[in-house]
């Protein structure tokens, strides 16, 4: 920016140059005290840093000025000769007056967006003032940080459709410490170029950026947002020559699939007719879709402020009509790129179907991993529990602390940026060299049919923090077991989607009855295999994490009274396998599926009615234990009896317990009682989360379908402000 100070001569070159195109500096408020008056004045442009103003430019600043808010052009000193014509010297007078004149008001309307809080959105500025361009966030945040040394690793945050790095603002400490310089792309709101032209404009700047004093370029990450991550594709489609790493957080790469009522707006041009005020009540139901309220703190959603400041209708419905635009996104240009990749899809996004979607991008990117973040919603970034160092610390793409030869090509192997032990080069050198005896599209297809059901019942997860981690290296079988509810289809299905958000892909042991019924090959496509004495076991030692309900057929064929009651038989066969094999134990408990039938008639019921005998020979001849009668329930609200047990709509509720590491616990599997204290220490700690889980379940507010209902509208409806 040109300040309003410069020479005369200078302003009138540019008068005559470009009369339409002008380049000003803004004077702030006046300071309230003396002393800041002796101190270079600064006005700041949140996204665009810290601009600094000469002491020239507050001369005469004083208290009168701080009610009248005047801007000041200062005009230099005409060093010219004193033979200079007084016609010429009374045109500059002219012309400096006509510039003040016009731009008093746009400055006094600029100025007023300008505030002292971070969080103050960028300014709808006019395009002569702002360009498409790499910006350094670390000179313009509070508290400022160190600038980074010219090696240091570069990361280039493309954002989300603000187009503004809003985004990043709350991963700069981490990112900082972790090591990172840090740029953000940034589009003006009235900026129309397509996505080629963007890349021509980027390109150079990252070129730019990478290069060093030595000579060696640094390692560079494109990280790319939504919005920004169809063009953060796109980037590191023209730039594999400097691109090291590229991560992806929720990509609108299938914006026209996901979103037919906003990719239809953009195709027709509707959303650019929008009026003000109707734009900004769209605006408002949009945002609590984009952020899941309780994961963001107070400050997370002031970054988040009036949208429309920096994403005007207009603006808008060109950038959605981007998105419609497909060229450069086609199967064949995504395979060929060959950068390590890393793709975070939050499994709670109202905005995109990012778990498929990144799922897909996963299939073609050769050199890819998904991440499935459980709780998240769309702004990913904005979330208080996330800290996105950690996260690309964590899957191996933290950054080297070293410069990259220009002879070194990146690959998977070397993605963390650190050693690998010889186990871990052993399991492959490709983020996605691990095979899966059941596809993450059987997973994914899983959740999508059974999504109105996790709608209906708001699983409430708790002690998820104490995890294992399911990267561990090496691999470790990781058992969990917990009880079984009541026709064990209520709830089995919740949470195998539940841990496979979490990173946990479950094989479940299912009683060999589904097979003789027909429904055997269901449970096979989602990762079933018949419960018999040694199916765990290999399942285990094939390194799988196993869901295991010692409770069995008799905790789904309740009694009457005994809801939530464990049934487990007196053996320590699971311990002893699991010690064996070196895994990981899980107890959990689960609620929600006994309170949601009404047993009418009970096994005992019908073995001590006429049809006893009946029922007990037909249970004989096929070899069905006694205790595997199903109850009879009643329809909810009716109370008639139903063959097909039809539940109530009750929450589930969650609880996984602290894990139990069997290499650490050192079971001697001769000793019995050993063997028996591991179990009650299981066994205990199971009853412990199904009694914690009691008390939770009758202290929600949101425990009935009617109330839950109205709390998720009462979410999604925009806040307002007195």
């Amino acid at each position: 920016m040109a300040l309003l100070g410069a020479p005369a001569h200078e302003l009138l070159r540019a008068h005559f140059n470009s009369s339409s195109v002008r380049e000003y500096q803004t004077v702030p408020a006046a300071p309230k005290d003396a002393a800041a008056l002796r101190n270079p004045t600064k006005v700041r442009f949140p996204q665009l840093g810290f601009q600094d103003l000469s002491a020239n430019s507050v001369a005469g600043y004083g208290e009168n000025s701080l009610h009248s808010r005047r801007y000041h052009v200062n005009s230099a000193s005409s060093n010219s000769s004193a033979s200079a014509s007084s016609a010429l010297q009374e045109q500059v007078e002219i012309l400096e007056k006509e510039v003040e004149r016009e731009t008093e008001k746009e400055m006094t309307t600029l100025t007023e967006t300008v505030t002292s809080d971070p969080s103050c959105p960028l300014p709808d500025v006019p395009s002569s003032l702002v360009q498409v361009t790499l910006l350094n966030p670390l000179k313009s945040s509070q508290p400022p940080y160190k600038i980074p040394s010219q090696s240091a690793p570069l990361l280039v945050y493309v954002p989300g459709m603000d187009c503004t790095g809003q985004g990043i603002r709350r991963q700069l400490p981490s990112l900082v410490a972790a090591g990172y310089d840090i740029r953000c792309v940034f589009i003006p709101s009235d900026d129309r170029s397509s996505w080629q032209q963007l890349v021509q404009t980027i390109l150079p700047l990252m070129e730019k950026e990478v290069e060093t004093t030595s000579g060696k370029p640094r390692q560079l990450t494109v990280l790319g947002e939504s919005f920004g991550g169809c063009l953060a594709i796109r980037l590191a489609q023209a730039a594999q020559h400097i691109v090291s790493r590229l991560v992806l957080i929720n990509p609108a790469t299938n914006f026209a699939e996901s979103n037919a009522i906003a990719s239809f707006a953009a195709r027709t041009g509707l959303l650019a007719a929008f009026p003000e005020p109707l734009y900004q009540v769209a605006q408002d139901i949009m945002l609590p879709l984009m952020v899941r309220k309780g994961r963001v703190s107070r400050a997370g959603n002031e970054d988040m402020l009036s949208p429309i400041d920096y994403v005007p209708a207009q603006c808008a419905a060109w950038r959605f009509s981007m998105l419609n635009d497909s060229t450069g996104l086609s199967d064949r240009e995504v395979q060929e790129i060959r950068v390590p990749t890393l793709l975070f899809a939050s499994a709670k996004d109202r905005v995109l179907w990012s778990t498929t979607e990144c799922l897909r991008l996963q299939k073609l990117l050769p050199n890819s991993k998904r991440v499935v973040m459980a709780e998240s919603g769309h702004t990913l970034l904005f979330e208080d529990s996330i800290d996105l160092a950690f996260l690309l610390d964590k899957y191996g793409f933290s950054p080297p602390h070293t410069e990259m030869s220009s002879s070194d090509s990146p690959t998977a192997s070397d993605s963390n940026g650190a050693s690998h032990s010889a186990a871990e080069r052993k399991e492959g050198n490709s983020l996605q060299s691990r095979k899966h005896a059941v596809s993450d599209e059987r997973y994914d297809e899983m959740g999508l049919i059974i999504e109105p059901w996790r709608i209906l019942t708001s699983p409430y997860v708790t002690g998820a923090e104490s995890l294992p981690n399911p990267e561990m290296k090496p691999k470790r079988p990781v058992l969990f077991v917990g009880n079984h509810t009541m026709f064990g289809i209520y709830d089995s299905p919740i949470l195998v989607r539940e841990l496979y958000t979490r990173g946990f892909r479950l094989r479940g042991l299912a009683h060999p009855g589904h097979w003789a019924t027909g429904v055997g090959p269901v449970f096979e496509r989602y990762g079933n295999v018949k419960a018999t004495k040694m199916a765990a076991y290999k399942l285990l030692k094939d390194g799988e994490d196993v869901l295991l309900f010692p409770g069995g057929a008799r905790e789904v064929c309740k009694r009457k009274g005994e809801e939530y009651k464990l049934m487990w038989k007196e053996t320590v066969d699971f311990v002893r396998m699991a010690s064996r094999l070196n895994a990981i134990i899980v107890p959990f408990g689960i609620l929600g599926a006994d309170d949601a039938y009404k047993i009418l008639y009970d096994g005992d019921d019908f073995l001590n009615s006429p049809l006893g005998p009946l029922i007990k020979s037909v249970y004989e001849r096929f070899d069905i234990g006694l205790e595997n009668i199903y109850p009879l329930t009643a329809l909810p609200g009716l109370g008639l009896p139903s063959i097909i047990p039809i539940p109530s709509v009750e929450r589930i509720y969650i609880h996984f317990s602290e894990p139990v590491d069997t290499q650490e616990y050192k079971c001697n599997l001769r000793d019995k009682e050993q063997c028996m204290d591991l179990y009650m220490l299981v066994k205990g700690r199971v009853e412990d989360a199904i009694t914690s889980l009691k008390q939770t379940r009758d202290q929600d507010s949101e425990r009935s379908l009617p109330t839950r209902l109205l709390g998720k509208i009462g979410r999604l409806l925009p806040e307002r402000k007195p």
